[in-house]
């Protein structure tokens, strides 16, 4: 799958609407109104783009998990490692407290969103990270089991079970800590399953163009109604939305709605999402401009040109090497 530039522009939006967030907090120490309070959604659209990716990158030909998670640890741990790594040695050379024990290993086991206050708030966003990991250890080997038509069925019904039990309980879930579970918000990567799945048969393609032509306005409508409605959690009609739109934009990229998406510096933004997203909660608590908008933006580049790009790099000649040596091994064993 080549790379689609608005694909990237979704990623830079939801990285803007996660700084939002994350700086208005710290500049203001609250939040101006009730409707910018912007993370999560940004999360959401995080969301579905990964499961969407995913899964159309897993279709494109026979699924090797081998190759599929060494692709995914070179893409995400040595830049998440690193944060980690830089909180304890900063937690060492100057006596304070930035990471607990507990909370590391929560980081570094990616389930964050299963430690609660346990872990610190400078490691908060990890929460995200942490569902997102398990979600790659485990749908791959569901999609390699049970195929493409099954794990259909599979993304609706878990989709519409985890979006039933989290209306069931959503005055219990509906604050921070609480909110990022996997079971309350797994349908969001579900429902970009679901797309991937949908696109990837050529009958239904043409219907899924058409419909998302139509549907484009009142699904930005219903993002907007989202954003402004629902801080903590958001429900199972925004993921859709966001996937309707999504949708719209990679197959109409010459569309007005879609071109914006594709302008060069929101494009980018969204090329370094991760690295910026990785490293921005190190500098929230300094409630200071130079800190979030000169020092932050070095640091998030830095990790991206020194550890992402050069990790990438590496995995894909692991990949690229342990491929020619397979066929060498068939060939002796051939001869033999």
């Amino acid at each position: 799958m080549n790379r689609i530039p608005t694909l990237d522009g979704w990623r830079g939006i939801a990285l803007l609407l996660v700084l939002f967030d994350h700086f208005q907090d710290s500049l203001l120490g609250r939040y101006a109104r009730p409707w910018t309070q912007t993370g999560q959604h940004g999360v959401t659209i995080f969301f579905v783009l990964s499961g969407f990716l995913i899964t159309t990158k897993l279709l494109e030909g026979p699924i090797d998990l081998k190759r599929f998670y060494l692709r995914r640890f070179f893409r995400l741990m040595p830049a998440a490692w690193t944060y980690l790594a830089v909180l304890i040695l900063f937690d060492r050379l100057t006596g304070t407290r930035l990471i607990s024990i507990a909370g590391f290993r929560a980081c570094f086991f990616f389930y964050r969103n299963y430690a609660g206050v346990a872990g610190s708030a400078i490691t908060g966003h990890f929460w995200s990270l942490s569902l997102e990991e398990q979600f790659y250890l485990i749908w791959p080997c569901i999609l390699l089991l049970a195929g493409i038509r099954r794990c259909r069925w599979i993304a609706i019904f878990v989709s519409i079970a985890c979006a039933s039990y989290r209306w069931l309980f959503w005055a219990h879930y509906d604050h921070n800590l609480l909110n990022n579970q996997t079971q309350v918000r797994a349908d969001a990567l579900l429902v970009g399953c679901l797309l991937a799945l949908l696109c990837v048969e050529p009958r239904v393609l043409p219907t899924i163009a058409r419909w998302s032509k139509l549907l484009v306005l009142p699904g930005c409508a219903c993002l907007v109604f989202c954003i402004a409605t629902y801080a903590w959690l958001p429900p199972l009609y925004e993921s859709v939305s966001i996937a309707g739109l999504i949708a719209f934009t990679t197959l109409h990229p010459s569309s007005r709605f879609a071109v914006p998406l594709q302008f060069p510096p929101l494009a980018w933004l969204g090329t370094v999402s991760y690295s910026v997203y990785v490293w921005q909660e190190l500098f929230v608590p300094f409630h200071s401009l130079i800190a979030l908008f000169i020092v932050m933006p070095l640091v998030a580049l830095g990790s991206y040109y020194c550890i992402e790009r050069p990790s990438i790099r590496v995995g894909r000649l692991i990949m690229e090497a342990s491929a020619r040596k397979l066929p060498e091994e068939k060939s002796a064993l051939a001869f033999n």
